[in-house]
């Protein structure tokens, strides 16, 4: 701690190293996942498909509600709790757990990459503090988000977000269901990509909101201009990414309709989530490594370690 003439003191740590509470949080292990809301399925893929989870805990907002259902339907175990309640996080959990806690992100956020940038940002800034690591179901989203790791690699646990098998930042919700850029290269290969519209379950399902907030119509009930738009912008296809994923209800038939809708030929292709689970399970081994302690011995040493180091007599 720094006093008043500039100089360091030894008062600079003070931990009760028999707090239990102090022993409690070395113990555990809590990963904040904060995603968009259109990867919404893969996030509960995640969760479903992770032997490792003891606790999942949604930070309760206007977005998590889809979240929730689906977790619900799956017989998945969670529990939500106000924003302002995650501090009390490390007094409700046991000793030796592995706990996710989910920020579901506004699809709104889209309509200004900015904007959504800053709030992904602040977001994570928040949520540091309370985890050891923060995974990312975000893709570069415009580019916004290329350097986040980077940009806050300061903050007091590392964050990481969705890659390809080959390390790079996925691109956005299309890319990672298509299972990174190659793949998604390889993809519109097959068709005129400025003459197709490409949908996953949850873009088919909030098509009105995204165009609304992509700027392509005002008011989201107005299907004429919605029409008026595709029509002009030369939009022949609909392509329907089969991401292997069952949690959004109806998926077939909502392509019908916006194809109906719309006079648009459906194209269907096959995704590869593979890649989702692979960046986020990497991240998790990672994250849970570092918290790993073998015995309270160690805990009591690196806690007296950290007390010694920081430690600087004053002249």
């Amino acid at each position: 701690m720094q006093n008043n003439a500039g100089d360091y003191t030894d008062n600079a740590v003070n931990i009760d190293i028999s707090d239990p509470q102090i022993i409690q949080r070395i113990q555990m292990t809590v990963m904040n996942i904060t995603g968009c809301r259109m990867f919404e399925d893969e996030i509960v893929d995640t969760l479903c498909r992770d032997p490792k989870i003891d606790d999942i805990i949604i930070i309760e907002n206007q977005e998590c509600a889809g979240l929730t259902e689906k977790l619900d339907k799956c017989g998945i175990s969670h529990r939500l709790i106000p924003p302002d309640e995650i501090s009390n996080l490390y007094s409700s959990v046991n000793n030796n757990e592995y706990v996710v806690t989910i920020s579901i992100m506004p699809l709104s956020l889209h309509g200004d990459p900015k904007h959504l940038r800053d709030q992904v940002y602040a977001n994570v800034k928040r949520i540091a503090d309370f985890s050891d690591g923060i995974f990312l179901f975000y893709g570069l989203c415009g580019n916004v988000l290329r350097r986040i790791e980077k940009d806050l690699e300061q903050l007091p646990c590392p964050v990481s977000i969705l890659k390809d098998d080959e390390g790079r930042i996925v691109d956005d919700c299309i890319g990672a269901a298509i299972g990174g850029r190659k793949s998604f290269l390889k993809m519109v290969s097959g068709f005129n990509r400025k003459s197709a519209i490409v949908m996953t379950p949850m873009w088919v399902k909030n098509w009105q909101e995204m165009f609304q907030h992509s700027g392509f119509i005002e008011n989201r009930e107005d299907i004429e201009m919605a029409r008026f738009v595709l029509d002009s912008m030369g939009y022949e296809t609909v392509v329907k990414i089969d991401t292997g994923l069952q949690y959004t209800d109806g998926y077939h038939e909502m392509i019908e309709e916006f194809a109906d809708t719309f006079q648009l030929n459906i194209l269907e292709i096959k995704g590869k989530h593979e890649i989702i689970n692979g960046s986020y399970a990497v991240f998790r081994d990672k994250i849970m490594e570092s918290q790993t302690i073998p015995d309270s011995g160690d805990v009591f040493a690196e806690i007296g370690n950290e007390i010694e180091s920081s430690m600087v007599k004053t002249a």
